[in-house]
């Protein structure tokens, strides 16, 4: 008759090595696997009170040594074990001994597998668990595979140190918790749709800033770079022609912005050395979009400017200035600084040679032709802040404007610009609330 003996495990599982002369975590001699015994032999394995009865062709599937193999080899006469885990979580670890594929329900039971398939060193089962993520977002269970999130890139918030918790979970500090994220789940759905190489229907404005919002969050910088706003062009006129990206101001990430070619060649441009369009663009910032694309000349879209008009009582030379809200502020002061702009932001603002005019929905072809001639309502009126000058007032509701770099400022340039005259004219554009 063979006799049946039960060794006591402490709390966590293990072998107490008071208990016999010989502890499983001793160092000895790796016995021998010629020893085994037959593969139709019968262990009782008892976790959490629960028992279950494997053969040892089963305790070996997941081998050649686990912590099962490593205990009965050493306690020949032992037929029987008892572990202090979840029995829940070890009626799957049975099913993958007994060749079953195991699919966890849930990113709870999911890291509670991947705990004690670490734990009784199941390299097999821990291999398998380890090919997906489930994460919970926003209440909602995801389980996607690890590669998926590598199509944007090889650095972002899932393939950083979350990896390696998750993936080593079972460590002297203790466990890892599953993954729970507080955003949006429909969010995250169309944003793994994209992964998986579908192309996102953005709904509208709202929409798309949501996208963004926690496109930037995971740090899917390629996907960030295709939900921006942009428009790219080509400038063909002229004697060259130059790629263009336009982006709403707060939607420039500060870290795409790049030198322009006067600074490429540490060149250092005034205002009185600008004398041709060809200077103009050796001062413009460039702006690297997407990470394997060329580097395009950057174009701004800039809204709600309150602009001044300076007019000098000695020349009819006129002058702009502005001012925006400090967030937008806050935008350019960031681009002054990665530009190395040491003067900061240039409240000057310029127009180019052909630049588009729209004002009181009149399109222009020259806005200080429109002054002089009192083609718009201008208020005049003194300047308290210089002598011999007069100022009066423009709102711009929206502009294009190109970047550049001179006299150590960051200096807008309009393209094109849209604006209001007069507060009559703010007054005629005001919407009636349906009836």
């Amino acid at each position: 008759m063979v006799s049946h003996h039960s060794l006591p495990i402490t709390p966590t599982g293990r072998v107490n090595s008071t208990a016999e002369s010989t502890s499983i975590n001793s160092t000895t001699e790796p016995i021998s696997i010629n020893s085994d015994p037959p593969n139709q032999s019968v262990y009782t394995i008892v976790v959490g009170g629960k028992q279950f009865r494997l053969s040892w062709e089963s305790l070996k599937s997941d081998g050649p040594n686990n912590f099962f193999l490593e205990y009965f080899r050493k306690k020949k006469t032992a037929r029987v074990m008892h572990i202090d885990r979840d029995p829940d979580t070890f009626e799957l670890v049975v099913r993958h001994l007994r060749g079953y594929y195991v699919r966890p329900l849930d990113d709870i039971q999911n890291q509670s597998l991947l705990y004690d398939a670490t734990y009784y060193g199941l390299n097999r089962l821990r291999k398998c668990l380890q090919e997906y993520l489930y994460v919970n977002v926003g209440g909602r269970i995801f389980r996607l595979p690890w590669d998926l999130f590598q199509k944007d890139g090889t650095h972002n918030f899932f393939t950083g140190p979350l990896m390696h918790s998750l993936l080593l979970p079972h460590t002297e500090k203790g466990n890892s918790p599953p993954v729970y994220i507080d955003k949006d789940p429909d969010i995250f759905a169309d944003i793994v749709n994209h992964l998986r190489g579908y192309t996102i229907h953005i709904r509208d404005e709202m929409h798309r800033k949501n996208l963004l919002k926690d496109a930037q969050y995971y740090v899917f910088r390629q996907l960030s770079d295709k939900i921006l706003k942009a428009q790219q062009t080509v400038a063909g006129f002229g004697d060259c022609s130059n790629p263009e990206v336009l982006l709403l101001l707060q939607d420039i990430r500060v870290v795409n912005v790049l030198p322009s070619r006067a600074m490429q060649q540490e060149r250092e441009f005034r205002l009185s050395d600008i004398k041709s369009a060809d200077d103009w663009r050796s001062t413009q910032l460039q702006y690297k979009r997407m990470a394997e694309g060329p580097p395009h000349a950057l174009l701004v879209q800039v809204s709600d400017l309150r602009m001044q008009f300076h007019k000098s009582n000695n020349n009819s030379t006129i002058r702009m200035r502005f001012s925006m809200n400090e967030a937008d502020m806050k935008k350019m002061r960031n681009i002054a600084h990665v530009a190395k702009a040491t003067q900061g932001v240039n409240l000057e603002f310029y127009l180019d040679d052909y630049c588009a005019v729209t004002i009181d929905d009149n399109q222009v072809k020259s806005l200080q032709q429109c002054l002089e001639d009192n083609i718009i309502e201008a208020n005049w009126e003194l300047c308290t802040n210089e002598d011999n000058c007069h100022i009066s007032h423009l709102i711009l509701q929206r502009a294009i404007c190109s970047v550049h770099l001179i006299d150590n400022m960051i200096t807008l340039c309009s393209l094109r610009f849209e604006a209001i005259s007069s507060r009559f004219q703010l007054n005629l554009k005001r919407q009636f609330l349906y009836d």
